[in-house]
């Protein structure tokens, strides 16, 4: 079974498209916009002392959720160059759960799959190298897929998946 989560903060656009499309019966899609997830911030660096004063928020439940699928796919728009902001909310507060949960960051590494949509590999060279750096084991170096919508000629509200190569790049990357 696979845990898929969307990182778009748009319904239905290129992610929310991808999640559906990859997952089966089965498998679970989160939309990550829908949670209830608080910043790293306003805080006195409680998760370095003790525990993150919002860890009663969905982000802990979403963590230990990972640890129970075979697969976890996270599906990420890249806006400017970078991942997007409820992206960085999901990974900065991800210190706490693997400070406090030894040996959960290599259960989860492994199962581990991330898949992002962005504009044109030329302006935003950083996009893939960004993402790696959740994988230091060099056998986990297939675990990030681009899809770059300009190699299409498709605009930024295009639909990815009218493309037939990427429906089979999906496949492909799923089934590895």
């Amino acid at each position: 079974m696979k845990l898929v989560i969307s990182f778009s903060g748009r319904e239905n656009g290129n992610c929310d498209e991808i999640s559906n499309y990859i997952a089966t019966e089965g498998d679970s899609v989160v939309h990550f916009r829908d949670l209830n997830v608080h910043d790293c911030s306003r805080c006195a660096y409680e998760c370095f002392k003790g525990c993150c004063k919002y860890r009663k928020d969905d982000i802990y439940n979403l963590y230990e959720s990972m640890l129970v699928y075979e697969k976890v796919f996270l599906i990420i728009p890249i806006y400017c160059g970078n991942p997007s902001a409820l992206y960085f909310k999901f990974n900065e507060r991800s210190q706490d759960f693997f400070m406090h949960n030894e040996g959960s960051y290599e259960t989860i590494a492994p199962k581990l799959y991330m898949i992002g949509v962005y504009g044109d590999r030329k302006e935003t060279p950083d996009f893939i190298p960004c993402l790696t750096k959740w994988f230091e084991d060099p056998q986990l170096k297939n675990h990030v897929l681009g899809i770059e919508r300009r190699r299409y000629h498709q605009k930024i509200a295009d639909k990815v998946l009218d493309i037939g190569e990427v429906r089979e790049m999906l496949k492909c990357f799923v089934q590895q």
